[in-house]
């Protein structure tokens, strides 16, 4: 079996990814970059620790009209952009099958 995981390199990712591996599905990290968020080195590091697969996928256009008019409105605290999050999940849910996962 074949997952799909949202790698962000922190705590929260590394662990997920490391409880599906000892259930013997094979994952695949999908980061988000654009010029000024995602990749670096310690998520090829945190990648390479767990032995696993990374796809870069530079968010573009479709990316900064969400960002110009959020559907959510603009948020605060921890967790502010509600539709950046679902952006990110659809996308990599647009994955799945050509990456033969089961889910994300």
């Amino acid at each position: 079996m074949k997952a799909i995981s949202l790698f962000s390199g922190g705590l929260d990712s590394q662990l997920a990814v490391r409880l599906m591996q000892e259930q013997g599905i094979q994952v695949i990290g999908i980061n988000f970059t654009s010029p000024f968020f995602g990749g670096g080195a310690e998520l090829q590091k945190a990648a390479s620790a767990l032995e696993m697969e990374m796809l870069f996928l530079e968010v573009g256009n479709d990316y900064l009209e969400l960002l110009r008019h959020p559907a959510h409105g603009f948020g605060k605290n921890y967790n502010p952009c509600i539709d950046c999050h679902a952006f990110m999940l659809r996308k990599a849910g647009e994955m799945l099958s050509p990456l033969g996962a089961s889910f994300l």
